[in-house]
């Protein structure tokens, strides 16, 4: 299934951040590993090797380059965007729209003081709760689990079931989801988010029209638009960055920061000294709910 293959599958290189050494390391995620599936636990030992492990980042880079540096990057943003919240206190609320295997609400220091919606497909979220019962015992009590499936459920009724209130201030994150979504879901979602409160906030990620539609395919990126975007296409919608802040403004949204590959590598893999590829088809805009 597409929604547990692609949270498996980040799950999986966030597990992989955490093998470098910790002053090269861009996040602290102790629990990743922990809710990998067998086939990504057994391929994570057999790299602690650092000979094996500088291997296969060596030939991942052949077949996906840039994937890895920008997955590493782009949860260190999002990790960024909710600490920085929690110590402005510019949040009451996270809702994670299309959690996975995300661990952000069970790592990032004062998080257990903020509600924590978890949305997804319902086979995910069974065995997103498997997992964390293994290593909590009980699950945490500040994250509330929120099964849905789109096509038969709708998100303001089962958030709003679930206890969530618009009037909350709240911080929505929503990684790695608009372009295997709709153009329709796309402008549901962000209709309903427009609906929070003033100061609310969304961060989340999008690719690029242009390689969607395959006009723009960077050099060496041709394996991936062929893999997402061609052959029974996973990949279906993007937004085109130069016309961002007009986008968001459709929804009462205002645009904060849109980055991309230049701007994480100058931030992010310059501080710790990684010396990996980040690829530019794929960007983050952090936004406001203007109220």
């Amino acid at each position: 299934m597409k929604a547990i293959q692609t949270g498996a599958g980040t799950a999986f290189i966030r597990a992989v951040g955490m093998l470098y050494p910790k002053e090269k390391r861009l996040f602290e995620d102790p629990y990743s590993e922990k809710l990998l599936i067998p086939l990504f636990k057994f391929l994570l030992a057999l790299i602690r090797s650092p000979k094996r492990f500088d291997r296969m980042i060596k030939d991942r880079e052949k077949t996906h380059p840039g994937e890895f540096g920008w997955i590493l990057c782009r949860t260190r943003y999002i990790d960024d965007v909710i600490k920085n919240s929690i110590t402005k206190k510019e949040m009451e609320t996270a809702v994670n729209l299309g959690s996975g295997m995300d661990c952000r609400a069970y790592y990032i220091p004062g998080i257990e003081n903020v509600k924590c919606f978890e949305v997804d497909h319902p086979k995910v979220i069974k065995r997103k709760k498997a997992k964390l019962r293994k290593i909590f015992k009980n699950l945490p009590s500040h994250v509330v689990f929120i099964p849905i499936d789109f096509e038969k459920q709708r998100l303001d009724t089962e958030l709003k079931k679930a206890g969530y209130n618009l009037s909350s201030k709240t911080l929505f994150i929503w990684e790695g989801v608009t372009q295997y979504i709709s153009k329709e879901a796309n402008h549901s979602t962000l209709k309903y988010v427009a609906k929070a409160a003033a100061g609310s906030n969304i961060v989340f990620t999008y690719v690029l029209k242009g390689f969607i539609d395959g006009k723009e395919i960077p050099e060496g990126t041709e394996g991936v638009h062929k893999r997402f975007c061609k052959k029974n296409p996973m990949w279906i919608y993007g937004i085109d960055p130069t016309d961002i802040g007009n986008y968001l403004s459709g929804y009462s949204l205002s645009l904060i920061e849109d980055i991309g590959s230049e701007e994480v590598q100058e931030r992010y893999m310059k501080s710790v000294d990684l010396d990996l590829k980040v690829f530019g088809i794929e960007r983050i805009a952090l936004a406001a709910v203007k109220g």
